[in-house]
């Protein structure tokens, strides 16, 4: 008999503290994500950004990690290399430009190799203008620009950009305790739509 008091005992005892537990790590959560309470932490980037705004969000994250795999610079490089497939070429991330025209972004990034000199390569993401948008986007074959260097470095030029794009969208959700679920132009802003994650079945 006492040994099933002690048991009932250390079962509710269990329970009380999985409880607890539950409810400290929900309170850590909504501090975390500045929800609920209006005391969190403000997010870093807006639900809209304005065309020329988008180009310092996407700066930052088109400097890619180094070739040696170490980590990033603290502060964001003006310029930094791109090297594919044995060649290479200079990137001058602080002239990285955006701007919004009917349901597209715009993408310029000046770009310089010894053949061409610097020159900016302007990529076109074609974006939807709803909820129902996802996160994907129609582009050109290669960006605009000088042919020979959209030739060679096109494809590595919209990859990066679109790729800064998703990771934008990304860190925007993540500021939420959310998953990005898409990327929409409306009103003339590029808006970010985040919220739970999709699950299938």
């Amino acid at each position: 008999m006492l040994l099933a008091i002690i048991l009932v005992i250390v079962v509710l005892t269990l329970v009380l503290v999985l409880l607890l537990f539950g409810l400290i790590r929900r309170l850590a959560r909504t501090l975390a994500t500045g929800t609920g309470t209006g005391t969190g932490p403000q997010p870093a980037i807006p639900d809209q950004l304005e065309g020329s705004a988008i180009a310092d969000y996407l700066a930052a994250r088109l400097a890619g990690i180094s070739a040696d795999g170490s980590a990033a610079p603290s502060t964001k490089p003006a310029k930094v290399v791109w090297v594919d497939g044995g060649d290479e070429v200079l990137v001058h991330l602080d002239s990285t430009s955006t701007m919004i025209t009917g349901q597209m972004v715009l993408v310029s990034i000046d770009l310089e190799s010894d053949q061409t000199g610097r020159t900016p390569l302007v990529v076109a993401f074609a974006l939807p203008s709803g909820e129902e948008a996802g996160l994907v986007a129609a582009t050109d074959e290669y960006p605009r620009g000088n042919g020979l260097l959209a030739s060679r470095w096109g494809p590595v030029v919209q990859a990066a950009a679109w790729s800064a794009m998703l990771t934008l969208a990304s860190d925007h959700a993540s500021e939420r305790g959310l998953a990005p679920l898409g990327l929409a132009v409306t009103g003339g802003q590029l808006r970010l739509i985040a919220g739970q994650a999709l699950s299938v079945g």
